[in-house]
């Protein structure tokens, strides 16, 4: 390692010691972080105030039609029996709220629609430190949609039982829909002790008559609250996803803005309304028939929410039907465990299977018996070097046979400058290779080896729940980005491609990129006609700036400490690797008689037949 890399080393260590222990926030950080939750909370209040706006509105309107009824008004009765038909005794009423509660979440049903209403899970916060909500209460919707009125029974009034607490602590209520005689919807909801699960048993006996329909129409509308730090990386990561029976998830794509509607064309097994870390997931054991579809609406940035989700599906007309929902977090052996295939909600990418059999379980160790995740990250980043690190050492010796052969491969290059002797150029380098031993690619082949896993770590970082309101160093939180310093007024362009923060573990792991690339291409021989390696370099390492700026700040800290290790490998090898020792081998083994491949032997014949129709030409 040369000096301007030991200094570069030393430098972004005293950088990093220097910031932990003298770091702390200014009073003008502290005045524009007070506006900042004095905006949020101002939000909130409005919301609120729409909210109770709403409910009054709603109020007004039950009380009217309550009065009607109670003073026997018999042509708005009629007109009332009119828009409800069979269900008209049901369209007034007071909306209670009843709670089933367990140590996992607090599952709040409304007698208006028999549905849920609110959910909270228990063990965690918004990342401004409020109860963490996935329903929206009031804006979400849940019902058969009746074709015989054009109404939905989240319209109207259930009765509710009481609550039925079984020796286990499993906590029931149902809620029903009388309709004739002995008909009814009738919705029991069940939530068991430690569960994520609730189960939803629909019992519709005699309603067959009553709806015109051949099977039932099934309703779930929510709208997708705001929780963590970065609404964008939020946004992108919220989508639909739904899986076929004995099929592969599909998903809606969650980066556009405009509005998406699927049709959902086969039986479809569960959806999920899937935000960032956490998940509404709706199933069906029997699953849901043909048709039906799923609707996404980003809102405009401002609001509360961040999408409207609406999902139809569609249930077998008999007088019993099974469904449950998920509410819960995006953690992969939580989701696993379920076992409804639930955890490919999570998209892992392409080399998710590296992610589930390799990167989840050692990270699932180490959190066993480590609280502290950047030293969770740190080890796992050393564990995966050293696995990786024969393939390391077998690229570096593949260097280094090129690196010791630049000399003479920079003397057949001047000995062929002119443009018509490339290809001469070209085949007498390979003889070159061939006779030493040397394969050109057999540094790019234990790379391409390593690439699936750095891809691998790219998608697992993000989607990690474990790292959500985890702190390390001067990062409140390692799952989204770490700002050092801040803004709040709009740059033109640099807002929209940067944003209005500074990321420390970005700026890092830049630097340690551009120190790895400048030590692995000191030597590398540039070919005429060839882009500059070492431009590109330089170009990738300053778009990475860019580019991870906002994104999680545990996967920026996880490929510094990546480009540190290899750093320290890469000193560590050439102490080990003798270049001259080297040299000696590759001289000696040219001396040794060879038969070409046959691949070789192809290769010459094309090469001169080349040549041949060049001179045809000329």
């Amino acid at each position: 390692m040369d000096k301007n890399a030991i200094l570069g080393s030393l430098l972004i260590g005293v950088l990093v010691i220097g910031y932990f222990f003298i770091s702390k926030p200014s009073e003008e950080d502290i005045i524009r972080q007070r506006h900042i939750s004095d905006s949020i909370q101002q939000v909130e209040f409005n919301r609120q105030l729409r909210q109770q706006a709403e409910e009054q509105q709603r109020a007004a309107q039950n009380d009217s039609l309550q009065h009607i009824l109670a003073n026997n008004d018999s042509a708005a009765v009629a007109l009332l029996r009119k828009d409800f038909g069979a269900f008209a005794h049901a369209a007034t009423g007071k909306e209670r709220i009843t709670s089933l509660s367990n140590n996992r979440i607090t599952l709040q049903l409304s007698n208006k629609g028999g549905k849920p209403f609110r959910v909270f899970l228990n063990d965690f916060q918004t990342y401004h430190g409020a109860p963490l909500q996935l329903l929206s209460g009031d804006s979400t919707q849940f019902g058969f949609l009746l074709s015989e009125i054009g109404k939905s029974t989240d319209e109207l009034f259930f009765e509710p039982s009481e609550i039925f607490v079984d020796a286990d602590s499993t906590q029931t209520i149902r809620y029903r829909l009388a309709v004739q005689d002995s008909s009814y919807i009738e919705f029991e909801y069940t939530l068991p002790k430690n569960s994520y699960r609730v189960d939803v048993q629909i019992n519709t006996p005699g309603m067959s008559r009553i709806v015109r329909d051949s099977r039932y129409q099934l309703l779930w509308k929510t709208y997708i609250l705001n929780a963590e730090k970065s609404r964008d990386a939020e946004n992108q990561n919220t989508n639909i996803v739904w899986k076929y029976y004995q099929d592969d998830v599909e998903r809606t794509d969650a980066r556009t803005k405009d509005p998406v509607k699927e049709d959902l064309s086969g039986q479809v097994h569960w959806i999920g309304f899937k935000q960032h870390f956490f998940s509404s997931i709706i199933l069906a054991p029997n699953n849901f028939e043909r048709g039906g579809n799923v609707e996404s609406v980003t809102l405009p940035e401002g609001d509360s929410a961040l999408k409207v989700f609406t999902a139809t599906v569609f249930l077998p007309k008999t007088e019993s039907n099974e469904i449950s929902f998920y509410f819960g977090p995006n953690h992969y052996p939580t989701l696993k465990a379920q076992g409804e295939d639930l955890e490919q909600i999570l998209d892992l990418g392409w080399f998710g299977f590296i992610t589930r059999f390799a990167i989840i379980p050692i990270f699932n160790w180490l959190s066993s018996f480590l609280a502290n995740y950047g030293l969770i990250i740190l080890l796992l980043t050393i564990i995966l070097k050293m696995v990786l690190f024969p393939l390391t050492f077998k690229s570096y010796l593949s260097t280094a046979r090129m690196r010791v052969l630049k000399p003479q491969v920079d003397e057949i290059n001047a000995r062929y400058t002119d443009k018509g002797d490339a290809m001469k150029r070209q085949q007498a380098t390979m003889e070159l290779y061939r006779k030493a031993g040397v394969n050109p690619m057999g540094g790019c082949l234990p790379l391409l080896i390593q690439f699936p896993i750095l891809i691998a770590m790219f998608r697992f970082f993000p989607a990690s729940i474990e790292l959500r309101q985890q702190s390390f160093l001067w990062a409140d939180d390692l799952s989204t980005y770490d700002a050092i310093v801040s803004w709040t007024t709009n740059i033109p362009l640099l807002s929209s491609i940067y944003g209005n923060h500074i990321s420390l573990f970005t700026l890092l792991m830049a630097g340690s990129m551009i120190m790895v690339n400048q030590l692995n291409t000191a030597n590398v021989t540039t070919t005429p006609g060839m882009p500059n390696m070492k431009v590109m370099m330089w170009i990738m390492s300053i778009m990475m700036i860019f580019w991870f700026n906002n994104y999680s700040a545990g996967l920026s800290y996880y490929y510094f400490l990546a480009n540190c290790i290899t750093l320290l490998q890469t000193y560590i090898i050439r102490r080990m690797v003798d270049d001259k020792k080297i040299l000696a081998k590759i001289e000696a083994h040219k001396k040794t008689p060879k038969k070409k491949s046959r691949f070789q032997t192809r290769l010459d014949e094309m090469m001169k037949q080349q040549q041949q129709l060049q001179k045809g030409r000329k």
